[in-house]
């Protein structure tokens, strides 16, 4: 199926071709074998997991494309498909206005925040928006523009030295696999989302955020609300003890200088992390919490959230998100004779977490498998599927 699209309108001089891009969750990514041993590899070919196909210039309606892909690929309330046998709504076949074609002069070329109810009414009166569909965040970046709506990311990202070739891509909500915001630094100017969404080539979305001009913890609730708003957030460990310190030996002290990993109070930090920084649900809670330095592990009751503190003065911090919905598999190791302390694998659409836990941490390894086995096997949340409605 597809899972994300954009339409490019063609660029000045010897650009003639406009043209529809479809990125699919089938993974037909050839990686070609290097012609020598000492050659650097090969560029990967996406084969059928990106499909971009041309249009003559000056002779497709984009925007009408870009409404039609819409339709057809934007879910309903309950994350559902309309029928594929549902005849498209008659005004997403009407030539687009001419005042979608200088969008961007109206935007304008400033790198700030925009007011989103002017950009939901102009989105609205261009035909790029559905009817039902409304912006909640709008952002401006050099050339560029970001958008969060309740259906989907929409970027438009302009191209080219003269800037003629636009591209409008979008992610619905529902193909968005995991999600990371960013602070900014005591040197770095600008804050960063980031977006990894289902499919196998060229799946993930970066933009920068100027300082002081985007709340990057709404945005994450923003997301977060889309993607795992319905998941349940239950406490895995039914039966789960109250925290307590671990008392720890000498040897045990020592060993947890080389790795801290260790476990922190749940609870204190779910009360934390609901108000400052607002990172959590209403209905979600930490199930376990470990930090490791300066960084920590966390597994909610939706979610796994690693929390990474970046250059020497640890201001610049990233939340990256990963839903328990969508991790594959698990494992974890128990703790050696000497220096190696326990370890846990998460396996997800993305890269891989690893965890690794200080010495004497035996019964809390087991306690992250009881809660995984419990979210992942036993009550697992099932990924928004194909199932199709009926709108009569």
């Amino acid at each position: 199926t597809v899972s994300a699209f954009s339409v490019r309108s063609a660029g000045s001089f010897a650009d003639k071709d406009s043209e529809m891009c479809l990125w699919l969750d089938f993974d037909d990514v050839f990686y070609p074998r290097r012609a020598n041993e000492d050659d650097p590899p090969p560029p990967p070919i996406p084969r059928k997991s990106f499909l971009e196909i041309d249009f003559q210039k000056d002779k497709v309606d984009i925007l009408m494309v870009h409404r039609y892909l819409s339709e057809r690929l934007l879910r309903e309330n309950a994350h559902q498909l309309k029928p594929h046998t549902s005849p498209v709504a008659p005004d997403i076949l009407v030539a687009s206005p001419d005042a979608g074609k200088n969008l961007l002069d109206w935007i304008g070329e400033d790198a700030a925040a925009i007011d989103a109810e002017a950009v939901d009414e102009k989105f609205h009166e261009v035909g790029i928006l559905q009817d039902d569909e409304h912006v909640a965040f709008a952002f401006k970046t050099g050339r560029d523009s970001l958008y969060f709506t309740n259906k989907r990311v929409f970027i438009i990202d302009v191209q080219g030295f003269s800037g003629k070739r636009k591209e409008y891509m979008s992610v619905p909500n529902d193909v968005i696999r995991s999600w990371s915001v960013e602070s900014a630094g005591s040197f770095d100017r600008d804050m960063e989302v980031r977006l990894w969404f289902k499919g196998y080539w060229n799946n993930k979305i970066k933009q920068d955020l100027r300082k002081g001009k985007a709340d990057i913890f709404a945005i994450q609730s923003h997301i977060a609300h889309f993607i795992i708003g319905d998941a349940d957030g239950k406490a895995a460990l039914a039966n789960a003890q109250a925290y307590e310190p671990s008392s720890e030996g000498a040897m045990t002290k020592v060993l947890g200088f080389v790795n801290d990993a260790h476990m922190k109070d749940p609870v204190e930090l779910t009360n934390q992390m609901r108000e400052s920084p607002a990172l959590l649900q209403q209905d979600e809670s930490i199930d376990a919490a470990f930090k490791c330095g300066r960084d920590h592990f966390l597994i909610t009751t939706k979610r796994i959230i690693v929390i990474d503190k970046k250059g020497m003065t640890g201001k610049s911090v990233e939340y990256k998100s990963y839903p328990l919905m969508y991790n594959k598999a698990f494992k974890i190791e128990t703790e050696g004779s000497l220096l190696n302390g326990s370890e846990v694998k998460v396996y997800t659409d993305d890269d891989d977490i690893k965890q690794e836990l200080a010495k004497g941490q035996k019964d809390n390894v087991w306690a992250i498998h009881e809660i995984l086995s419990e979210k992942m096997l036993n009550h697992p949340q099932k990924e928004i599927g194909e199932i199709e409605i009926n709108l009569a």
